[in-house]
């Protein structure tokens, strides 16, 4: 087990074990840390080399399986740099259905508006103001419809965040 000398800045690793086609890390911030385990599998993950990863949070590992024609030597060190850029990456933020549905709500209110607006615009080039015609009507019945559906749909949705299972494996 070499174990590195690192910065304070920097993730301390240690290689436990290695084959041709795998190697298995002691990442000591694993433990401790379930986000950055989150980001570090997501990362690893995401290499097209990567055949398979598997997290083992109580013993602080991480088992990396890949396929390259790079040698051993580079795709451990392609793998250490992943173990100390993983903490900077960006994550996506959490959703509901109730603020996607909010979201597609207030995208038709918004539409609808722009319509009246372009209504009245038409209407105030082609003829003098008077009292509101049909699109205008028809538009503002539209607009009252859909905060009654957004009201009536945010009330129905669950509003707990959705997320995909976690990625962290118990077993190595």
């Amino acid at each position: 087990m070499n174990e590195k000398n690192l910065a304070n800045n920097q993730t301390a690793y240690s290689v436990a074990h290695e084959i041709h086609g795998r190697v298995r890390f002691h990442v000591y911030r694993l433990a401790k840390d379930s986000k950055y385990a989150e980001k570090l599998k997501a990362l690893v993950e995401s290499d097209s080399r990567v055949t398979q990863v598997r997290i083992n949070t109580q013993a602080a590992s991480i088992a990396i399986s890949y396929e390259s024609d790079l040698s051993d030597e580079q795709m451990r060190e392609h793998f250490i740099n992943l173990i100390q850029t993983a903490p900077n990456i960006a994550t996506p933020k959490r959703f509901t259905a109730s603020s996607i549905t909010s979201a597609i709500f207030d995208a038709i209110v918004n539409l609808i508006d722009s319509a009246r607006n372009i209504n009245k615009v038409r209407k105030g080039i082609t003829k003098k103001p008077s009292k509101p015609d049909f699109w205008e009507r028809a538009l503002q019945t539209l607009k009252a419809t859909m905060k009654t559906l957004k009201s009536a749909t945010m009330f129905v949705l669950p509003k707990r965040s959705s997320q995909a299972p976690s990625t962290l494996s118990s077993s190595n």
